[in-house]
């Protein structure tokens, strides 16, 4: 089973050490790399490794958080920790699936599921009171990090928690959308049905 994304850069942040974590940083916010837009100093001060590719993700989309990651880590001599994410994106391309029409099938049910929670954004956001067992649902699921979680249970409305959760949600792509979607049926059963959400068998 393919790493999700934003796990794999994670995953490759944590291997840097502090000094070179900061350089990574510092990299982000210069206008040094051609096709992408410098990130704003605010966005990334006091960042950890998780925001930072949150950030990543929602700035540049997740191949181009993966390019950028790659052509940085070039830039500052880490040359085998690009390779090594290079080449495990590589092998998640090249990797045949057991069967191309129950994986065309689950692509097409993920990719319901987070356009359903993309189109009806502004509605969950206003609606959904009890906001806490979702998050539980995607903490537990690990689709959200503990930080974006902390930060769901503090603040102090439900619209500030969906808010919130919908901004946690975005380093997850597709995947993180669609386990929300799963758990809206299950939560939010009527509601669903109300904005035209095709309930799954």
């Amino acid at each position: 089973m393919a790493t999700p994304v934003p796990q794999r850069l994670l995953a490759t942040l944590e291997k840097l050490d502090k000094a070179t974590f900061e350089t990574f940083q510092w990299n982000l916010m210069e206008e040094t790399l051609e096709g992408f837009n410098p990130m704003s100093i605010a966005s990334l001060e006091d960042a950890s490794r998780h925001k930072t590719v949150s950030k990543m993700v929602q700035a540049y989309k997740q191949e181009g958080a993966m390019k950028i990651t790659q052509k940085i880590l070039e830039n500052i001599g880490m040359i085998d920790l690009a390779d090594k994410l290079k080449t495990e994106g590589k092998k998640d391309q090249d990797a045949t699936p057991q069967s191309s029409q129950d994986q065309s099938a689950v692509m097409e049910t993920k990719q319901y599921g987070a356009q359903f929670v993309d189109d009806n954004m502004e509605q969950l956001v206003q609606r959904i009171s009890l906001v806490m067992p979702i998050a539980d649902g995607l903490y537990q699921k690990k689709m959200i990090h503990y930080e974006d979680y902390s930060e769901i249970t503090a603040a102090q409305t439900s619209m500030a928690k969906m808010r919130k959760l919908y901004v946690a949600l975005q380093p997850g792509g597709s995947v993180a959308k669609s386990a929300f979607y799963q758990i809206l049926l299950k939560q939010q059963y009527l509601l669903v049905k109300e904005l035209g959400g095709v309930v799954q068998k």
